[in-house]
């Protein structure tokens, strides 16, 4: 890592489609943001189970960074997407 560069902050890891909308929204707002995939889920014992039981299962998860001076705008356009 550049020691110029800003270090990053996680704000949430998403569904893809909840992804889609968050980098719409941060886009909008000139809020810079890296993108990283966590298949994690995926390898979870017994998950198979669930799948033959026709049980929902936690899936792939996007994780969304952005610079640790923009946390808080961010997390606002978040909270704006999906208010509590």
């Amino acid at each position: 890592m550049n020691p110029s560069e800003e270090p990053l902050h996680l704000i949430g890891a998403f569904d893809p489609a909840d992804t889609r909308r968050v980098t719409e929204a941060l886009e909008a707002a000139n809020i810079p943001f890296e993108v990283e995939s966590d298949h994690s889920a995926l390898a979870q014992p017994g998950r198979w189970v669930s799948l033959a039981l026709g049980m929902p299962t936690e899936g792939s998860k996007l994780a969304l960074f952005v610079p640790e001076s923009r946390v808080d705008q961010a997390l606002a356009e978040v909270k704006r997407l999906f208010p509590v």
